[in-house]
């Protein structure tokens, strides 16, 4: 046991009796093999994290970077980062993402936006997943140098208009932007057609900065025009209602499972009338969706007047979704259709409600 990472014996301990710290003592390099890589499989900086633990894993990364660093599969930045050990904490970022190289999935939260410049220059290997909040200082060649990447999330862009250098990753099959102009760009960049690869589009509509309408308006004529594999869309944040009600905009036959919101901006739900005429627009922009998500704002789903039983009403009582078979909420709370217009609660839960990160941006 001493040759642990000191980091571990608080995770293991707490899980082991005393027949299993017997049986620890009798087999030590297996337990220690087997302990050490389910603890770093998925690392987690939480809000509660405190800034020793992880200088800590750190140190530990680079004392022992050959066997550790490749233990890492999945990496979630969601600290609260004091601005006077950021830095240090994102240089050593910086040195260890590249020793990774079974990192298949990283995300870094809003309030870490000084750690962007840690992925300046940085290639990891294996990774197909990436969620970056703020993003307006990341490195524009970071895609070029992620070929693999498969889902992609860059919330909110608050400057400048430098492209992404080619070339983008080519299998994306999932792409989350607030930045309609960026989007755009970025779709127009992706294999269409028969070529096409992406199958689920989140938009944010957030900006009171930059509205982009006609931004908005083109993705969705380019979705129906070169995107036959993309069959989910969701359009959220505060001038989603805008861009679903508009009449110019081009309707997506080919999607069958659309997001629906509930919050203009934090949490102040749309009322009643307000969310009748957004599911006119869905039902008009998604003629032949069969799958409703209702989603939810920045605090879920708990400030909003309407029970789903109400919102379950305003479904049956919209004309336009005679296909729809599937209503959901957050947690996976679902109504299923037992009739011509007549939806029920489902006895089970659904078990792939869209999750949005950071809805507001």
């Amino acid at each position: 046991m001493r040759s642990l990472p000191v980091e571990l014996y608080s995770e293991i301990v707490q899980y082991l009796d005393r027949s299993d710290l017997a049986a620890v003592s009798a087999s030590t390099r297996d337990f220690q093999a087997l302990a050490t890589r389910l603890l770093y499989r998925h690392i987690t900086f939480n809000k509660d994290s405190s800034v020793r633990q992880i200088i800590q894993l750190f140190m530990t990364i680079d004392n022992r970077t050959a066997y550790i660093a490749p233990l890492v599969q999945r990496l979630e930045l969601d600290w609260t980062a004091r601005s006077d050990r950021g830095g240090p904490i994102a240089s050593m970022l910086h040195a260890d993402l590249p020793r990774m190289s079974g990192l298949t999935y990283l995300a870094v939260s809003p309030a870490l936006d000084i750690f962007t410049w840690a992925f300046d220059d940085v290639t990891i290997p294996a990774l197909r997943e990436f969620h970056l909040a703020n993003w307006f200082k990341l490195d524009r060649g970071f895609l070029a140098r992620h070929p693999l990447l498969e889902r992609l999330s860059l919330g909110e862009y608050n400057g400048g208009h430098r492209p992404f250098r080619d070339p983008v990753p080519q299998g994306l099959e999932y792409l989350r932007m607030s930045s309609a102009a960026y989007a755009l760009a970025l779709l127009k960049r992706l294999p269409h057609g028969k070529d096409a690869k992406l199958q689920r589009l989140d938009l944010g509509a957030a900006s009171y900065r930059n509205p982009e309408p006609e931004e908005r308006l083109a993705i969705l004529r380019l979705l129906q025009d070169s995107f036959p594999t993309t069959s989910q869309v969701n359009i959220f944040g505060m001038y989603a209602m805008d861009v679903l009600k508009d009449p110019h905009a081009t309707p997506v036959k080919h999607v069958t499972r659309a997001g629906v919101p509930c919050y203009q901006h934090g949490v102040r739900s749309y009322r009643e009338d307000e969310l009748r005429g957004i599911l006119v627009g869905v039902a008009r922009l998604f003629p032949n969706v069969r799958t409703l998500d209702f989603l939810g704002g920045e605090n879920g789903f708990g400030h909003n007047p309407l029970s789903y039983r109400d919102i379950a009403r305003l479904v049956e009582a919209v004309d336009g979704f005679g296909a729809v078979e599937l209503v959901v909420f957050p947690r996976g709370e679902a109504f299923s259709r037992i009739g011509p217009n007549v939806f029920e609660p489902r006895p089970s839960r659904v078990d792939d409600y869209p999750q949005i990160l950071w809805p507001d941006l």
